[in-house]
Order: C-alpha cells, then sequence, then structure tokens
C-alpha cells in the first residue's frame, strides 16, 4: 500500500518521512514537499492527479492553518476539484485535506516527551491543546532554552523529533493533530 502525501516544506517532510514510516510499517509514504504553502496548494491539482497515476491507495495534502480564520477558509483556498475531492464521504474519499491548526509546531509540541528528549534544557510541559499556543515562539523559546547561541533549524529539529515523537500521547493535545492521525490509521486499516 502506498500513500501520497504533500506537505508545505522540507521540515515538514523531514518530519512526516520518519513518523508515518516508523508508525505504518506496512505502508509506504511518497512525501512531497512542494517548498511553501501557496505553491502546495496551487499544486495541488498535480499532486492529485500524480498520486492517482501511480495508483496510489489514498492521498494527504497537510497544511497549516496560518492565519486563515477557520479550517473552512483553508478548504476554500484550493481550486473547485480539490475542495469537491476533500468534501467526499469517507469510503468514497482519494485525497484527505488535513489542517494543522495554528501549524506543524503546534502538533510537535502536542508530545512534550520529546520535545523535551530533544532538547533536555527546556522547560515545556504539556498544554491541554496546543492549537490555543503561538506554537511557533513556544518552540523557539524551548529552543533558546537549550541552545542560547544558535539559530533555530528547523530542519534538524524536525528529523531529531520524529523518532521521539509518539502519536498516540500527542492526540490528547491536539485536536486538529488527533483528527488527522486517526484518519491516515482508518484509511490505512
Amino acid at each position: 500500500m502506498i500513500i501520497g502525501v504533500g506537505v508545505e516544506g522540507p521540515s515538514d517532510r523531514a518530519f512526516w518521512d520518519k513518523l508515518l514510516n516508523k508508525n505504518f510499517p506496512k505502508a509506504k509514504f511518497d512525501i512531497r514537499s512542494m517548498n511553501n504553502r501557496e505553491k502546495l496548494i496551487r499544486e495541488a491539482p498535480r499532486l492529485l492527479e500524480t498520486f492517482r497515476d501511480e495508483h496510489y491507495h489514498a492521498s494527504f495534502i497537510i497544511l497549516d492553518r496560518d492565519k486563515s480564520p477557520c479550517v473552512t477558509a483553508v478548504l476554500d483556498e484550493f481550486d473547485e476539484h480539490i475542495q469537491q475531492e476533500a468534501r467526499k464521504p469517507f469510503d468514497e474519499r482519494f485525497l484527505f485535506v488535513c489542517i494543522a491548526i495554528r501549524g506543524l509546531e503546534a502538533w510537535l509540541l502536542a508530545d512534550a516527551d520529546a520535545v523535551t528528549a530533544v532538547l533536555p534544557k527546556a522547560k515545556y510541559k504539556n498544554h491541554p491543546e496546543t492549537a490555543s499556543l503561538n506554537a511557533k515562539k513556544v518552540l523557539l523559546e524551548c529552543w533558546r532554552q537549550q541552545y542560547p547561541n544558535t539559530a533555530f533549524n528547523k530542519i534538524d529539529f524536525a528529523k531529531r523529533i520524529a523518532p521521539k515523537f509518539r502519536p498516540y500521547s500527542a492526540q490528547k493535545h491536539s485536536e486538529s493533530f488527533k483528527y488527522f492521525w486517526n484518519t491516515v490509521t482508518k484509511k490505512i486499516r
């Protein structure tokens, strides 16, 4: 079983490549980075057709909500074909658009044990719902506690946290991550 995944950038790709393949060994994930959110949205129809042409089992697009007012507003940024695909009933759907509320950083912060395993000097505890945090700022503060004189390297951090990240624990602290993880799990079954 092969699943296509479109993501915003290289740090997303680094994280998902390690995490998905580790947690779903019976599936193979073809993860494609579009290098930014706008290009991911613009290239979604091409990605969808590529994944279909390759006879993949399903496809996912993972992107940040960023400054969009709600999840529906994010979906409205895609062309009509993608919107129609993403709104089909679950059992008929090939494409799943999953939105990280506030951003991937909020999903990473949903597992405090993984954060502190990678950044042991960071004083970070689990938050009830990481979507309510300014996740980029919190993650940067954790990085500075560990590396006060080093610029944040998002790709390196993504690679290092992925092996430590526990999806089942993270679901307790991020509803949008929980939706994504449950959708992938259900689609693979």
